[in-house]
């Protein structure tokens, strides 16, 4: 195990800070942990235009940010941002947002889900649900007929892989691309890589366990295709992806899994495996270069996947 020199000194400047994110306290000392270091994050870049709007879902409503970028939008993207379903504020995620939406040209409409454990499975799922027939439907004006991208990140991967296998089953909404990155794709915590990183360094066994237990209370529901996606039997027919993982992770094998379950099915899967990184690296901007790597590497399968469409059209 060998860190990457920038994951290093991004570790030591959280230490060096006395921050602990989300590893210790209450629900709302978590919460509060996770936001001081967003707050490390600075600015994103401008934009063109900012959109806060509400729309109803199941027993309650859900807030989304649309960014909109300054050049033409390409595609617009449905993203659910991470946090083991309790921690994460749109504003942690912010800076991400913004450069996801500048680097890919798209509008990024980042979802505001209600989180664990006020809100449990499968709240946040009727959340995400809610927000993809919303997004679906917005096709006037800088919306136009763009390209449909669901992805998140962590738990918001596991939301993304989720609403997208709903979306098959129930023939709904048209997805064109899915973006999946370091996704929880199952919640027994029992793969190699929950052994080898079981004590971390950053993410552990024991963090993962909690934020689960958070989310899916009752253990029965854990097996769930719906809260474990990695268990699903079908796998034909879901849209191209992208997957990301990190390899000094708990998580790395739920994205690799996945990713074979879906190249296994004939989907197409552009798949990378940052070595020397930690879980969560990935919407630390400004702070690392991989990102922008990553997102560079996003923006280019993005534009080649629905140019391809645009040829078999």
């Amino acid at each position: 195990m060998e860190f990457a020199p920038e994951m290093l000194e991004y570790a030591n400047l959280i230490s060096s800070k006395g921050l602990t994110g989300f590893t210790q306290g209450s629900v709302q000392e978590r919460r509060d942990g996770y936001s001081a270091i967003g707050e490390l994050l600075g600015e994103g870049p401008l934009l063109r235009e900012i959109q806060d709007i509400s729309i109803p879902s199941k027993s309650g409503n859900v807030f989304i940010k649309n960014y909109i970028p300054k050049t033409e939008p390409k595609s617009k993207i449905l993203y659910f941002h991470g946090g083991g379903w309790v921690v994460g504020r749109l504003k942690d995620f912010d800076p991400f947002a913004r450069k996801l939406s500048e680097i890919t040209s798209s509008i990024v409409s980042l979802v505001d889900y209600r989180l664990a454990p006020e809100a449990p499975f499968p709240l946040p799922l009727e959340d995400a649900y809610a927000a993809l027939e919303w997004i679906s439907s917005q096709k006037e004006n800088v919306w136009k007929d763009l390209p449909l991208v669901v992805a998140g990140d962590s738990a918001g991967g596991n939301l993304a892989a989720s609403t997208i296998m709903r979306a098959k089953e129930t023939s709904g909404p048209k997805i064109d691309l899915q973006i999946l990155i370091y996704p929880v794709t199952e919640a027994i915590c029992d793969t190699d890589s929950y052994k080898e990183f079981e004590l971390g360094p950053g993410l552990t066994k024991k963090d993962m366990e909690w934020f689960i237990s958070q989310y899916l209370p009752n253990r029965h529901t854990r097996s769930d295709p719906k809260a474990s996606p990695l268990y699903q039997t079908d796998w034909k027919d879901l849209p191209p992806a992208i997957v990301f993982i990190a390899d000094i992770d708990p998580l790395r094998d739920d994205g690799k899994l996945y990713a074979e379950k879906l190249k296994e099915a004939g989907v197409p899967v552009l798949f990378k495996e940052f070595k020397g990184y930690t879980h969560g690296f990935f919407t630390k901007v400004n702070l690392l270069k991989a990102p922008d790597e990553g997102l560079r590497m996003i923006s280019e399968e993005m534009d080649r996947v629905f140019k391809r469409k645009e040829v078999v059209l």
